[in-house]
């Protein structure tokens, strides 16, 4: 009985071994093509399953990277490589991680976590769609402009030169080196630092356009500064190219001798243009009055104002021109003036001048732009005819205790300063205070003279110098 009983539990525990092995053989079948127990793959819990089905769960969140390409300009340009089909595959680097398990036996992974960690995954895109992006590119549709060098001429700019055989973009090899950056995960492209640019070597004739710019350059070096007061005319680059003579189409013409040249006419027309420009002498001009309302009104031509001799800028002009040594020496010229004044420019008066207003019966003036005077005067008697001239004059002399005389008269004046002809700004020491400004002058008024207060007579003559411009006006 007892034999019995040690058969039987020995063929108990047999079975038990048989079906054991019949399981870890199944089990071992089974996990053979797939994840050992305990396995993550990118936080995914994919014991059991395929690397094929995990694949193809991985793939759903893949996402391609935008691309960012800059040119030679730092221009940037951006592609979604979504719009070039990408396909992700991680299937290698699952299918090698699952049989580096089956290796090991699913047994020995009971006991322990397997993280996996996949990485890239393999990618792969339609380069034609790529392609086609990237030859939309202007930079890449500017490659197919001619290349070429070209001297032009401008009255803003003078002669310049058009070079665009630098700096061209090899569409080929920036192509090549995009496609690289994407394999290579890379998301920036820099195509000046990867290499992407070259330049083109100048043929024959554009050595020669080259070569004729340089000329130009040369000629458009001067040293002439013209000192015009408040401003300064600089002849050199666009200016003096101006004067070199060219065609209709600004390409420079050459002498009997063969030689490049200068247009003395054209630098003729430049001084008639700046004598134009800085005339005020014998021409009406506009003029802010101390008024409380500010009235500008026009004064009429006289004495004062500027007007450059022509003719002699004209001469010196051409002889600078004509001689490089002079065109090159460092020169501030101050023009030749037929009528100057005491401060030069477009703002011939500055901010020293004496105002006479006949209207108001008033005399203001100012001395640096600061008002010294204001004060009362007797002006030409509209009665009499002797109505004071309108118009811009200067202080030509300043003279002390003179005897003005005319038809029927004779005067002492203490202070006498002559603006025109025989009309001046004086002293009128037998008039009254009372009769300064209002309307004496209607009635009993000067000979043609501004009758002035003694106080405000002498502050005049001791700071107004010869040469002070007077404007009188209505």
């Amino acid at each position: 009985m007892k034999k019995k009983w040690i058969f039987v539990l020995a063929g108990s525990v047999l079975s038990v071994l048989i079906l054991a092995v019949i399981a870890y053989a199944s089990v071992t079948k089974y996990m053979k093509d797939k994840f050992a127990p305990n396995t993550w793959v990118d936080g995914i819990y994919v014991t059991g399953r395929t690397p094929e089905e995990v694949n193809r769960e991985l793939i759903l969140d893949a996402e391609a990277p935008d691309l960012i390409v800059f040119d030679s300009l730092s221009h940037e340009y951006d592609y979604d490589l979504k719009e070039a089909e990408p396909e992700f595959d991680y299937s290698a680097s699952l299918s090698a991680y699952q049989k580096h398990q089956t290796s090991l036996g699913w047994v020995s992974m009971l006991w322990q976590e397997n993280q996996i960690t996949t990485g890239e995954p393999s990618f792969t895109y339609n380069e034609e769609k790529l392609r086609t992006w990237w030859d939309s590119l202007d930079i890449v549709k500017n490659e197919s402009a001619p290349h070429f060098v070209s001297m032009q001429w401008s009255a803003d700019e003078g002669y310049f030169l058009i070079d665009n055989l630098g700096g061209h973009l090899d569409v080929d090899k920036g192509y090549e080196t995009i496609k690289t950056a994407i394999s290579e995960r890379t998301r920036v492209v820099d195509l000046q630092k990867k290499d992407c640019y070259f330049d083109y070597e100048m043929t024959e004739d554009q050595k020669k356009t080259y070569q004729l710019w340089q000329a130009m350059t040369k000629m458009e070096e001067c040293g002439l500064i013209y000192d015009m007061g408040d401003e300064q005319i600089i002849f050199q680059g666009k200016l003096i190219s101006r004067f070199i003579a060219k065609d209709a189409n600004g390409m420079p013409l050459k002498n009997e001798n063969g030689s490049y040249y200068y247009d003395l006419e054209e630098a003729d027309k430049f001084i008639d243009e700046l004598y134009e420009r800085y005339l005020t002498y014998g021409v009406e001009r506009q003029f802010k009055t101390s008024r409380e309302n500010g009235d500008i009104v026009t004064v009429k031509p006289g004495n004062f104002g500027t007007e450059i001799d022509a003719e002699a800028e004209k001469a010196f002009l051409r002889e600078v021109l004509s001689d490089d040594a002079l065109r090159l020496a460092k020169t501030v010229h101050v023009p030749t003036y037929l009528h100057e004044t005491m401060v030069h420019g477009l703002d011939d008066v500055g901010g020293t001048y004496i105002e006479v207003d006949k209207t108001e019966q008033k005399i203001y003036y100012y001395q640096d732009g600061v008002l010294m005077v204001t004060s009362g005067v007797v002006t030409g008697s509209l009665r009499g005819r002797h109505d004071t001239p309108e118009g811009a004059f200067c202080i030509q002399g300043k003279y002390k205790n003179r005897v003005l005389r005319g038809p029927g008269y004779a005067s002492f004046v203490r202070r006498w300063m002559p603006i025109y002809n025989s009309i001046g700004l004086h002293d009128a020491n037998w008039r009254k205070e009372a009769e300064f400004g209002g309307e004496t002058y209607k009635r009993n008024g000067s000979h043609g003279c501004v009758n002035m207060p003694d106080e405000t007579t002498d502050i005049i003559f001791e700071n107004a110098e010869i040469g002070t411009p007077v404007f009188i006006f209505y």
